[in-house]
């Protein structure tokens, strides 16, 4: 065979087989497609490894999660559409920690998470539908809110996590993170909401990432106890990236002391 013959097999062998083929969007793309949820700023396809009957269940939550963070936090901007996210469900410990180590080569967490680069969340049903929930929020509201503090960010998604989802919309439960504060209260160990509303993303996911999770959590949730939630999150979100306004807007909505003996009268039922 002739050199100029080989070269032109090479070069038809090169277009067939792309030398950039990612094997991250090649795991990806090999999911079925559950359903695809648009209508809101960011679209939202659903992906996973679920029986019929598990991916109805599931979707029955991430829809009513996506159309009530639609209703309460995102800015209505005629025309603004983000480029579509990608949602990964599984309904097994194996199944999910299968992809993810064959995407990102090590499990990043056991329940689920976003990965802004790549406009993909992923979520293990195994541990509980309310990780679907939670790791939705992240991209609508990141969508919406560039500058979002992680404070605010984990605590809207950690209310989603552990709520019920009706006709009506979602209405947010006392969940297990309750543990984690009054464990701090009881230490003298609680930060002040005004140290929560200046911590950089760095120290909210430190040492002390239980006890963070579970201030924001509460803070907002006693917020939404009071009807003020939706208010407070387009207060923050007009003041940008402003940490110090940040602060003074937490200080002029919550009175410190009445926030920590509700906190403390609270119970899980």
């Amino acid at each position: 065979m002739g050199r100029l013959a080989i070269a032109a097999i090479v070069a038809i062998l090169a277009m067939a087989a792309p030398a950039d083929a990612d094997p991250a969007d090649e795991a990806i793309a090999a999911l079925p497609v559950l359903a695809e949820l648009r209508g809101g700023a960011t679209p939202v396809i659903v992906r996973g490894e679920l029986t019929p009957a598990q991916a109805r269940a599931a979707l029955r939550e991430v829809r009513g999660v996506y159309d009530d963070v639609a209703r309460r936090f995102i800015a209505a901007a005629a025309g603004r559409v983000a480029p579509p996210v990608t949602l990964c469900l599984f309904a097994s410990d194996a199944a999910y920690e299968r992809f993810v180590r064959r995407v990102f080569g090590v499990v990043l967490s056991p329940l689920g998470f976003y990965r802004r680069d790549r406009r993909l969340a992923v979520a293990n049903l195994a541990r509980g539908v309310g990780n679907a929930r939670h790791e939705l929020v992240h991209p609508l509201l990141g969508d919406d809110f560039a500058a979002i503090p992680a404070w605010l960010n984990e605590g809207i998604a950690a209310l989603y996590g552990s709520a019920r989802i009706g006709v009506g919309g979602a209405r947010f439960l006392v969940n297990y993170r309750l543990r984690d504060l009054h464990a701090a209260l009881r230490r003298g160990a609680l930060p002040s909401l005004d140290e929560l509303a200046a911590a950089p993303a760095d120290d909210f996911y430190g040492d002390r990432v239980a006890t963070h999770y579970a201030l924001a959590r509460y803070l907002l949730l006693y917020l939404d106890r009071r009807g003020e939630l939706e208010a407070f999150y387009r207060e923050v979100r007009g003041a940008g990236g402003d940490v110090d306004r940040h602060r003074r807007l937490v200080a002029a909505r919550v009175d410190e002391r009445a926030f920590v003996a509700w906190a403390g009268r609270l119970r899980r039922r």
